[in-house]
This record gives C-alpha cells, sequence and structure tokens, in this order.
C-alpha cells in the first residue's frame, strides 16, 4: 500500500456516510451504526469523526464524543477498511485524534474495546493507555468490553 498523501486526515462530511456504512458493515457484525446515526452524529456539535481519506477513497474513521463540562473525551468507534487492515491508518487516525484533543484542551480519552479484539488492544496498550473496568456482555454476542483510558 502506499503512503497516504499529506493531510489525507480530515473531518468527516455528511458525504461520506455511504463509504463510513461501508466501513462499519465491513468491520462489525453487531453494534453497528446505521446510516441515520453517522447522519446524527457528523451534524451533533458533541462529536467529532475524522477520516482518512488519501486521493479521495475513505480508508478508516474515528469518532469522538464529548460531554459537556468533561475534560476527557470518548473515542466511540474506530474502525479500518479491510483492505487497508495493517496498513497503519488506525495508528494515523489515533494520532490525529489525540492531537485534536490534546489542541482542544481536553486531558485524556476513554474507550471501550471488544476483550476478544486483540489487535486493537494492542494498538492501544502501545499507546499508553491503559485498563481501567469491564463491561461484562456488552457486545451483541455477549462479549465483554475491556475499558481503557489515557490522560495526557
Amino acid at each position: 500500500m502506499s503512503a497516504p498523501q499529506a493531510g489525507a486526515v480530515r473531518r468527516a462530511a455528511l458525504a461520506d456516510i455511504p463509504a463510513l456504512l461501508a466501513i462499519e458493515n465491513a468491520c462489525f457484525a453487531g453494534n453497528r451504526l446505521d446510516r441515520r446515526r453517522f447522519r446524527y452524529l457528523l451534524s451533533t456539535a458533541h462529536a467529532v469523526t475524522l477520516v482518512e481519506a488519501p486521493h479521495g477513497v475513505l480508508r478508516g474513521y474515528v469518532m469522538l464524543l464529548f460531554r459537556r463540562n468533561s475534560p476527557v473525551a470518548r473515542l466511540y468507534s474506530i474502525a479500518t477498511d479491510p483492505a487497508h487492515a495493517r496498513c497503519g491508518v488506525g495508528a494515523r487516525l489515533l494520532d490525529a485524534a489525540e492531537r485534536l484533543l490534546h489542541d482542544g484542551g481536553y486531558l485524556g480519552q476513554r474507550l471501550e474495546i471488544r476483550a476478544d479484539n486483540r489487535a486493537s488492544l494492542a494498538l492501544f496498550e502501545g499507546r499508553g493507555y491503559r485498563a481501567f473496568g469491564r463491561y461484562p456482555a456488552y457486545y451483541h454476542d455477549g462479549m465483554d468490553a475491556i475499558r481503557l483510558e489515557r490522560q495526557w
């Protein structure tokens, strides 16, 4: 895979919804965001979605949620098109998300990851995220979620 062009990570637009849905459906067997939810989250001031889309090809996204008066953001979802897996897309999106949060004055972020998602756990733990809890039977198939956080 070729390296992404400069400026490849940008904020998602409503026109990106079909590509976001394709990635969502390719990556997740359940607990998927649908068209209506993407439209809402892309339109609200309490969420930011970043996409990596070099040469106009959307490779992945990261969605952040914000709670009023909270110095910690929530990484709601991150996904990479399977055709671009293991090419650093997730790492670049996470870098961009952390820069956005740091520049915005946030003190850290939290997220949940499937307990069996070893690749994502390795990505986040390698970046200094630490487990601080667990949600039993969090996902549609009964899989637990591991709660992670990082502060800076």
